[in-house]
């Protein structure tokens, strides 16, 4: 009997997409709450928003958007909090040079995981050393390079194939309204972008989690083919549980 359900996003002025990734089973109990956070971009957080992350402690944040991305929308954020930016393209938002516009989105995870392990093993890194506190990982609409980080710590953890697919499923329904923005913003730039790619459907994840298990045999391995060490790798297995 199914005894969970996808986590709703938080209610901030400024974000559609954030979300805590606790709650689901995994090996020997579930995620733990209010510690793991996804998210799309923090450009246009309230000072509520703020006040209230403060209060929560939530104000370490690993920004996964390009540098153009975060030069034309840099994240609202205090003082007081810990930035680090770790770019990845998602090939969508990249300079008009750089344009390459995936067929489907299972091929733009693809190519996260094979040309991104240096960035994925410093976000891995940059979360083990919170050793259990509050963290939050977001890129332009928390569903690509978002999505494949939120696959690998849910995975690593244990939790189900079944629940990280469902877990990415939602993006595209919070994002609805920021997306039809994009596709302005694309339009704009001349470019006609497909249904699928604003869009987040299981069937997707679910190809890129079949790649990854018959590349690299499941997601602790390949992390150590990235290069994060066991102590780190044992590290997050500890805190992603309770």
């Amino acid at each position: 009997m199914k005894k969970w359900s996808v986590n709703l996003p938080v209610p901030m002025d400024g974000t559609c997409n954030f979300r805590d990734l606790g709650g689901y089973p995994a090996n020997g109990g579930t995620i733990k709450k209010g510690c793991f956070y996804r998210s799309d971009a923090l450009h246009r957080l309230s000072e509520d928003d703020l006040s209230w992350m403060e209060e929560k402690k939530m104000t370490y944040v690993l920004d996964l958007r390009s540098r153009s991305e975060v030069e034309q929308a840099p994240d609202r954020i205090r003082e007081n909090f810990t930035y680090y930016s770790i770019p990845m393209s998602d090939r969508m938002n990249d300079s008009q040079e750089a344009l390459s516009i995936p067929e489907r989105l299972s091929d733009l995870y693809i190519t996260i995981l094979n040309t991104h392990q240096e960035e994925i093993k410093e976000v891995m890194e940059r979360i083990a050393e919170r050793n259990g506190e509050p963290v939050v990982f977001h890129c332009a609409v928390g569903k690509d390079r978002t999505g494949v980080i939120a696959m690998l710590l849910l995975r690593l953890a244990g939790v189900s194939e079944e629940v990280v697919a469902a877990d990415y499923s939602v993006s595209a329904e919070n994002m609805k309204s920021i997306f039809e923005e994009q596709r302005k913003i694309f339009k704009q730039r001349g470019i006609e972008i497909s249904d699928v790619l604003l869009s987040s459907p299981k069937e997707e994840m679910e190809i890129t989690l079949d790649y990854l298990d018959s590349t690299w045999g499941n997601a602790e391995t390949y992390l150590k083919e990235c290069g994060v060490n066991a102590e780190d790798l044992e590290k997050l297995k500890k805190i992603l549980v309770e």
